[in-house]
């Protein structure tokens, strides 16, 4: 995408004659200028240069605000990430270019077995399409196996960071030290990618665990299908034993979709990935409190030391905001009502949640690396949900820290704190 904008910028710039040059940066993911810091920026790419003299004919021909800071003119190109009404970003949300921080490892690669299986006896195409993906229960045919070769490595590599990282701590490593037996539940599964995810790293850290329960649910029913396929394939390479339930259903809305508990069952892990984001765009207004409902029906299945992971995009639905902010004010308010549990990670969010009215807009981006690509890039915000006597054990210690949230930005509740660090790497009891 970034190539390809400097090749649109280039076009520009020769239709209207001019020979100054200009820089595009990635604002999620380059390290960009210094002067940048002082401006909110409010979309994926910045476009810059430093001839002020063509600044009238260049916003005339693209039809869009150009702006100045100091000896440079910029404009925005992409995606929007943050809204235009949020607060400001000033000097005190940034960090300077010489702090030291440990950050959360964030890429990965999918193992080859995986990557064989997926994309030569799947034939998974990898074929990046945000538009035609952002709604995926009619996905058949050739759709679904792209769906496969893009976004599986992509919750594969989101789902194994993650939980690596909550795994390594020393406190929740005693914790399932013996237990052999783990259950998942994966709410709006798709293909599996956070599911596999997960049992790999489980492989990694616990190898006295000798069975795993999933149950997984979904509206499409090819998808189900190859994750079917996909967990046969794994389970011929484990010593584990896989008992997979899968369920075929369309949710017409989270708050009415029946539960079918019987014996009370309870998990030791609840995944959603991108999917409360489909709910709300299919509601068109009126499913916006999805995360919300999300939470209240089905945290309370978590067992006494389970996990809940809710992930999704960080983009804007059509008509309402974006969903990172949509997640963070309902969440808060669903965890205020449910007083048993609390939130893990980010640490911000784990401190200040409960009187946190902001408008709070976070992401993280993850990349995995596979045979059609390397370095793929997803960007997605999330929330770690624990029970509160789990979280208690773990001991959540703030540290008085700066906590990054989205890049280089800071929570507002610990700008005025002393050092940086990631708000969503959870450190070892150790450290």
């Amino acid at each position: 995408m970034k190539n390809d904008l400097t090749r649109h910028i280039e076009e520009i710039f020769n239709s209207l004659g001019l020979t100054s040059s200009f820089e595009v940066f990635d604002c999620c993911n380059d390290k960009l200028p210094q002067w940048t810091k002082s401006i909110q920026l409010t979309h994926e790419y910045i476009v810059c240069c430093q001839d002020k003299s063509f600044k009238q004919r260049l916003k005339a021909f693209i039809g869009k605000d150009i702006l100045e800071n100091g000896k440079y003119l910029y404009w925005f190109e992409g995606e929007r990430i943050i809204e235009p009404d949020s607060s400001q970003i000033n000097e005190q949300y940034i960090i300077e270019d010489d702090e030291k921080i440990e950050y959360l490892k964030t890429d990965t690669r999918l193992p080859a077995i995986i990557d064989d299986f997926i994309f030569n006896n799947l034939k998974a195409i990898y074929a990046p399409d945000f538009q035609r993906f952002e709604y995926n229960l009619d996905l058949t045919g050739e759709e679904i196996r792209k769906y496969l070769g893009t976004y599986f490595p992509r919750s594969y590599a989101e789902s194994f960071c993650i939980f690596d990282n909550i795994f390594h701590n020393d406190v929740y490593k005693k914790i399932i030290a013996d237990v052999k037996t783990l259950s998942i539940l994966s709410v709006g599964c798709g293909t599996g990618g956070d599911i596999i995810g997960l049992i790999t790293v489980i492989e990694k850290h616990y190898p006295i665990v000798s069975e795993i329960n999933i149950f997984a649910i979904d509206g499409n029913i090819e998808a189900l299908a190859i994750l079917e396929q996909i967990i046969y394939k794994v389970q011929n390479q484990s010593s584990k034993k896989f008992n997979l339930k899968t369920k075929q259903t369309v949710f017409s809305s989270i708050s009415e979709f029946l539960i079918e508990n019987d014996n009370n069952q309870t998990y030791d892990y609840i995944l959603s990935f991108k999917f409360v984001c489909e709910i709300i765009s299919m509601g068109k207004g009126k499913l916006d409190n999805s995360y919300y409902d999300f939470v209240m029906k089905f945290l309370p299945l978590l067992s006494e030391n389970g996990i809940c992971l809710l992930l999704d995009v960080t983009t804007k639905p059509k008509h309402t905001r974006y969903n990172p902010i949509l997640m963070n004010k309902q969440v808060n308010q669903a965890l205020r009502e449910l007083n048993e549990f609390e939130t893990l990670l980010p640490i911000p969010c784990s401190t200040y949640s409960e009187n946190c009215y902001v408008d709070c807009f976070q992401q993280k981006t993850f990349t995995i690396t596979h045979s059609k690509h390397t370095n793929d890039k997803s960007k997605v915000a999330y929330r770690v949900i624990v029970p509160k006597e789990l979280k208690r054990k773990i001991g959540i210690i703030h540290k008085g820290s700066k906590q990054l949230i989205f890049n280089e930005k800071i929570c507002p509740h610990t700008v005025k704190e002393k050092e940086v660090a990631d708000a969503y790497l959870l450190k070892t009891t150790a450290e």
